[in-house]
């Protein structure tokens, strides 16, 4: 397009001379730059959100943990070894649980000894640490291990023979109460008008009714041995039922255990399902 007056002409004729004298940099400032397709579109931030803790650990396994040290201190094992067991199986890496649920385990052992399941339960988590810390004190725990392992024998064997302690505990301390009750009721008993005339009757029952306080008396030791064990291991079995119930272990489908009953009616069986 060309211009149309002189002085249009002139104008562009002085323009265009300044413009052919400027030096580079001067007409390199006056260049503007026009975007020449759309804006690249942007996208907002989303905040992201992270489910670990700043330790690393998700927040359930930590906050199980540190519930679990608070029920340890408390005392209250089975449900401490319940919490450790949801922090090991939130983080299968993580060996805090597994160490503090392998000392609990000891402490249990040790308070119901002996106690073939306690203990192979410390020996089972001391054989987890070998694998989650690799090099940490590696011949100690492997020898701790196989004592471990031979004392959960020897405790099984242990338990056993006092399982089968039970019915001939029963059959002793009711044998015992029999004889010294009879004995008793026989010795104390008096004659009656028919026999009264027959002397030979009364000696012979009052010597029957010592014989019989006799023998009770010398079945009492061997009831009252026989009797603390069977307790003892039905105390025992009674409280790792209880134990593998709180954490969810398997436990037998069917037990018999002696059960005192209330109001001093006795002892009798409890069925376990």
């Amino acid at each position: 397009m060309q211009p149309r007056t002189p002085q249009a002409r002139c104008l562009a004729l002085s323009l265009a001379v300044a413009l052919a004298w400027a030096p580079a940099d001067a007409t390199a400032s006056i260049r503007l730059d026009f975007p020449v397709g759309p804006a690249p579109a942007t996208t907002p931030a989303t905040p992201t959100t992270s489910d670990a803790s700043p330790t690393g650990r998700k927040p359930a396994a930590t906050a199980a943990f540190a519930l679990a040290k608070d029920l340890i201190q408390q005392q209250r094992y089975d449900e401490a070894v319940e919490q450790l067991d949801l922090a090991s199986d939130l983080e299968p890496t993580w060996s805090e649980p597994v160490r503090v649920r392998a000392d609990v385990f000891a402490t249990l052992a040790d308070k119901y000894r002996p106690s073939e399941a306690h203990t192979a339960s410390r020996a089972a988590d001391l054989q987890r640490l070998l694998v989650l810390e690799p090099g940490v004190d590696t011949q100690a725990r492997q020898q701790e291990i196989a004592e471990l392992q031979q004392q959960s024998k020897r405790a099984g064997e242990v338990e056993a023979r006092r399982r089968k302690l039970l019915t001939p505990a029963f059959l002793v301390i009711f044998s015992s109460a029999g004889l010294l009750i009879a004995g008793t009721l026989l010795y104390s008993m008096k004659p009656n008008d028919f026999l009264k005339a027959t002397a030979w009757r009364y000696e012979h029952r009052d010597d029957a009714g010592l014989g019989m306080l006799i023998a009770g008396a010398i079945l009492v030791p061997p009831a009252i041995v026989l009797g603390v064990l069977a307790a003892r291991q039905s105390r025992r079995d009674s409280a790792l039922r209880q134990f593998n119930t709180t954490t969810h272990r398997p436990r037998r489908d069917f037990s018999v255990a002696p059960q005192a009953l209330r109001g001093g009616a006795g002892l009798g069986f409890a069925l376990r399902f």
